[in-house]
């Protein structure tokens, strides 16, 4: 496909300077990590700068004519700022200007990211969280970036999701966007001050399902009010390839063909829910579909490739860095050749490992490959839950329950919810075991390929667990399998203590079986319009209910449920 922008996220040479916590959050720049007391560390920007300057090399070989930085709000001063934190913000425009011009000189264009809104005491402060005043200070903001770094290209702009609860530094970014029109008031502003410096704003429909807003990336409605007669030249919808998350077993979004905007479709290199790098998970089968399907879109002007960015996970692999992953790098690779040059998923594959690794045999890496996407398609997900399509208020359940960023989740809770959405019971546990005999075979191949086999030990083990998980879903329970389970998730701890933390909890859980029935038969729905109880109850009224939910979640849900990302409690606003 011929398009404008081959977009990139540029997030992994900031984490190159050291992390003082075991779990990362992978969704922004680490700015408190790269700062002293004046700005930004001068040491620390030269490891920086110089793993970006092999980043940029890296992906603008392959093909990539854009990236993305973080973030607007460490790049703009305002006079009611501290001097401290106006002068911490001068060290980081003339970082990034050097950044930026590296960048250009290489062909590559340059967006810079904000969320609506990004927040501290100054600002709140100074807008008294009134909405016409944050627009009126977002709007400055953008025309200062513009003023500051005139080599832009434009910005990229995130309403639904907001900074993570662990998120440390000078500002946190707050959901302020409520409704459609709010949406659209925000957005008409700053489509002026880009005409007005000819820049282009890329605006992200990705949504969590907080507040009316909230169904924006799969809602027509809500999609043709917030962007009807708004004005084309110089906006551009950036939108997921599906309802949700990046998971498999989604279909395209249909809203990819509504309006007439253009438009950039995003996919993700590194799997945050499916392994981040550690294992083959390789996407390029999916993708080749997906590409097939847009050709016939004709407001299609580019993609988006995430081959850092999101999820939190104490993995800590950074693409076309020091310590990359050759999985990442073969999504980033053939993702780009699938959309650029029409290539097959079979010959992206073999392109990116006979140039990486010449005499390789190609036909031996895509066999390897075919294997892996069995194993995670059919293990990794339970086939008969993660086709079903449902629905929880204004979110599109995601289509993996059981297993989130780094941690496997073996519990009463996640059996008896489970249980209610598959039937064939006996032949998932079949299945699942089939499934694992295609990391065996992967192994076999990988003797005689360009792969570390550490790594394909390490996949078994792990989906040995998954495998082994299964009996005690959907099979009948004895003590004999908790036995065995918790002997796995011991042997496996000790041979990878820095694996996948596997909780594993077999208290059983007093709640029955009609009861769960009741309150999924309530509370989800199959097809994304809304039913009388969801327009008259659960919209308006579930953030009454999370206190309730608060308690169950609590005593049966892992902590990193309330401690990561904007918390479950984000799913009932």
């Amino acid at each position: 496909m011929d398009l404008d922008y081959y977009l990139i996220d540029a997030i992994a040479p900031f984490f190159t300077v050291s992390s003082d916590t075991p779990e990362v959050n992978w969704s922004k720049v680490p700015f408190s990590r790269l700062e002293n007391d004046n700005g930004i560390d001068p040491q620390k920007a030269v490891v920086v700068e110089q793993a970006f300057h092999r980043y940029v090399d890296a992906v603008t070989a392959e093909g990539y004519n854009a990236i993305s930085l973080d973030d607007m709000a460490h790049l703009v001063n305002h006079s009611f700022y501290s001097d401290q934190l106006n002068a911490k913000i001068d060290s980081y425009r003339v970082f990034y200007r050097r950044l930026i011009a590296y960048a250009r000189a290489k062909g590559c264009e340059v967006f810079i990211t904000t969320d609506i809104l990004f927040l501290n005491r100054f600002i709140s402060e100074h807008t008294g969280m009134d909405q016409k005043r944050n627009i009126r200070f977002l709007s400055r903001s953008v025309h200062r970036l513009f003023s500051g770094f005139p080599d832009l290209s434009g910005i990229i702009v995130r309403i639904g999701e907001s900074d993570g609860v662990d998120v440390q530094g000078d500002f946190q970014s707050r959901l302020v966007i409520k409704t459609a029109r709010q949406c659209r008031h925000y957005l008409k502003k700053m489509v002026q001050v880009c005409e007005q410096f000819d820049k282009q704003l890329i605006m992200r429909t990705w949504t969590l399902g907080a507040f009316p807003i909230g169904d924006l990336m799969w809602n027509p409605h809500t999609f043709h009010a917030v962007f009807d007669n708004l004005p084309v030249q110089n906006l551009i919808i950036s939108q997921k390839f599906g309802e949700t998350d990046f998971f498999r077993y989604l279909t395209m979004s249909p809203l990819l063909f509504e309006g007439n905007h253009r438009r950039i479709v995003e996919f993700q290199a590194r799997r945050e829910y499916e392994g981040f790098g550690e294992f083959p998970s390789y996407t390029g089968f999916d993708y080749e579909r997906y590409a097939r399907y847009l050709r016939n879109c004709p407001m299609l002007c580019g993609i988006s490739v995430w081959c850092q960015t999101g999820g939190w996970s104490h993995f800590n692999r950074l693409s076309f860095c020091d310590n990359s992953s050759l999985w990442v790098e073969l999504n980033v690779s053939s993702t780009l050749r699938i959309f650029h040059d029409s290539f097959t998923a079979e010959k992206a594959a073999v392109t990116f490992i006979t140039n990486r690794y010449p005499g390789t045999d190609g036909d031996s890496f895509v066999k390897f490959l075919r294997f892996a996407d069995k194993a995670v398609k059919e293990l990794w997900y339970i086939p008969e839950f993660a086709v079903q399509r449902l629905y929880f208020r204004r979110t599109r359940v995601p289509p993996l329950f059981y297993l989130f960023w780094d941690t496997i989740m073996i519990n009463h809770t996640v059996r008896k919810i489970i249980r209610r959405f598959v039937h064939e019971r006996r032949e998932a546990i079949e299945d699942g075991y089939r499934a694992l005999r295609a990391v065996e075979k992967m192994r076999r191949l990988a003797e005689n390929l360009p792969v570390d086999m550490g790594e394909i030990a390490f996949q078994y083990r792990t989906f040995e667990i998954l495998a082994v998980a299964r009996e005690y879903y959907f099979g009948d329970w004895h003590h004999d399998l908790q036995e065995r389970i918790e002997q796995l998730i011991t042997a496996y701890r000790r041979d990878y203590p820095d694996g996948f933390h596997v909780i594993a909890d077999f208290n059983p859980v007093k709640f029955r079986k009609w009861l769960i029935k009741a309150v999924f038969h309530l509370s989800l729905r199959r097809h994304p319009h809304y039913r009388i109880i969801d327009r008259l109850v659960l919209l308006r009224f579930a953030s009454l209910i999370y206190p309730l939910f608060r308690i169950w979640e609590k005593r049966r849900l892992p902590s990193f449920t309330r401690n990561q990302a904007m918390g479950i409690e984000i799913l009932f606003k």
